[in-house]
């Protein structure tokens, strides 16, 4: 249900609308129109605008729903929990009050979980995921001094400018032309009450009940990892785990960081386009 709507600062024609859940409203963006849906969905720390040059392309292709998640962006900080399954819950939430049928879901980092749990089910109508940067599996356990340094990094008047900073060191390649503003924008949005809580509460959300969905959703998939990308030891080894447990095709971008859809948007749009054209 969309209960109102306002200017975007990115574009002028860009919408943010609100659908309400039981805690909560949850943002986004509508662009295009057409059968196919597409479901675009960021990463932790991140706002739907980061998929705008991506939004644009997949607009030729249908209508694209891009995301903020509880508790950033422009969605309410009234929610009880932040995590992957949380995300999923109000995915199906929005796909089952507007229902809607023939969709992409495009996750990246912690949402790629989300997109597991959602198509797992959701399967007549999720007919494909793509994921970057992809965290869809429980590694190992945080130590409780590493537990201890996150929490001492991330609260405080500080932790909006060291998460623009770790978001910075996610592009050690190809940083977006206006990485500096889009750094402001996402320190700003976090210095608002309750934003910093919610990103603190999914760097510790688990990630066991969308891992448990993985054998759930074998078929059309799209798995793209940057090979610079610092947030895995191996970006290649993860990438070929993902393809070998739920099916799909991989693309390892050459010089990609966490970011591919941001980095390369025009590569990343020829390569999902398998998803969904003809043989």
């Amino acid at each position: 249900m969309i209960l109102f709507a306002e200017t975007n600062e990115f574009d002028e024609k860009l919408v943010t609308s609100f659908f309400q859940t039981k805690e909560g409203r949850i943002a986004y963006t509508k662009l295009g129109s057409g059968k196919k849906q597409f479901i675009l969905l960021p990463g932790i720390g991140d706002r739907k605008e980061s998929y705008l040059p991506l939004a644009n392309l997949l607009a030729k292709e249908g209508t694209v729903y891009s995301f903020d998640l509880r508790g950033l962006g422009q969605s309410d900080v009234s929610f009880s929990s932040y995590g992957p399954k949380e995300t999923a819950l109000d995915v199906i939430h929005f796909i089952q009050k507007n229902n809607l049928e023939n969709i992409y879901i495009i996750a990246n980092s912690m949402t790629a979980a989300s997109a597991v749990y959602i198509q797992a089910n959701e399967k007549k109508r999720v007919l494909g995921l793509v994921l970057s940067g992809p965290f869809v599996r429980v590694k190992e356990p945080m130590s409780f001094g590493f537990k201890s340094m996150l929490q001492i990094m991330f609260r405080g008047p500080w932790g909006p400018s060291v998460w623009a900073k770790f978001y910075e060191s996610l592009f050690p390649n190809q940083p977006p032309s206006d990485l500096e503003e889009r750094k402001e924008k996402l320190k700003e949005n976090l210095k608002e009450e309750g934003r910093m809580f919610a990103l603190r509460s999914m760097l510790f959300a688990s990630k066991k009940e969308c891992e448990d969905e993985l054998p759930n959703v074998k078929g059309n998939h799209i798995i793209i990892m940057g090979l610079k990308d610092p947030d895995f030891p191996s970006p290649e080894e993860e990438a070929y785990w993902i393809r070998d447990t739920i099916g799909g095709k991989v693309y390892l971008y050459e010089n990609g960081g966490h970011y591919p859809f941001l980095e390369e948007p025009n590569r990343f749009y020829r390569d999902i386009q398998i998803l969904w054209q003809k043989k």
